[in-house]
């Protein structure tokens, strides 16, 4: 088992920024992020605490809580946090996507890069299930690992202003589901129906860090009729 180190930096006057080492696995350096997250988030003084792919950003009040007692809580919950990913639990979670098309406009591109034939690339993506590392970016928006070598592109040279809710994404070792509109970069294969973000509900994203993703390739009609596969 490892034990976490980090690099902590202020972030701001009211902040420290963890960056953690020996992380060479991103989905345990995800998840174990979320966890040290997770146990200072709440405590006397934090205001909250953030977790990334391979950081955590705490922030304090410093009329409650000293910085450097602030940056001792964070490097307790650091040295205390093994860098292992738990066992996934339950069953994955069924994304249904449609793939290609207006849904994918990236698709022949990334088909170009790599190689493969676009049947290949979508049979490759959902070949196999993926687990969330982390929420980023957007509410809901999930990191999920690792890509097959053979997928792995770079993200546009130039974002898109307008990514479609449910869009699904390939960008270096991750893939992605963009839960609302949005501008984003990543290459977009394919969108699903399901929605990802509702505040309406007690259970406010459909993923959540750790959580089993299968991605399963639907028809137009299918993704169009909002049914499940």
């Amino acid at each position: 088992m490892t034990v976490l180190s980090a690099n902590i930096v202020p972030f701001g006057e009211r902040g420290w920024l963890a960056t953690l080492s020996d992380a060479e696995d991103p989905i345990a350096s995800g998840l174990a992020a979320n966890r040290i997250a997770d146990a200072l988030r709440g405590a006397d003084g934090v205001n909250d605490a953030v977790a990334g792919i391979d950081s955590v950003v705490m922030r304090f009040d410093p009329s409650r809580l000293h910085p450097e007692t602030a940056r001792m809580m964070l490097e307790k919950e650091i040295s205390d946090t093994p860098l292992q990913a738990p066992a996934p639990t339950g069953e994955p979670i069924t994304i249904p996507v449609w793939y290609g098309g207006e849904a994918g406009p990236d698709l022949a591109d990334i088909s170009a890069q790599t190689k493969l034939p676009a049947d290949a690339v979508i049979a490759a993506h959902a070949s196999k299930p993926y687990r969330v590392a982390t929420l980023g970016f957007a509410p809901g928006f999930a990191y999920l690992g690792m890509l097959d070598e053979t997928l792995r592109v770079p993200r546009l040279a130039h974002p898109r202003a307008h990514v479609p809710a449910g869009s699904v994404g390939i960008a270096g070792g991750f893939t992605c589901i963009y839960p609302l509109s949005s501008p984003g970069g990543w290459r977009l294969i394919g969108r699903t129906s399901l929605r990802l973000f509702d505040p309406s509900t007690d259970h406010l994203f459909l993923l959540t860090p750790g959580a089993t993703v299968q991605f399963q390739p639907v028809s137009e009609d299918v993704f169009l009729s909002g049914a499940s596969p």
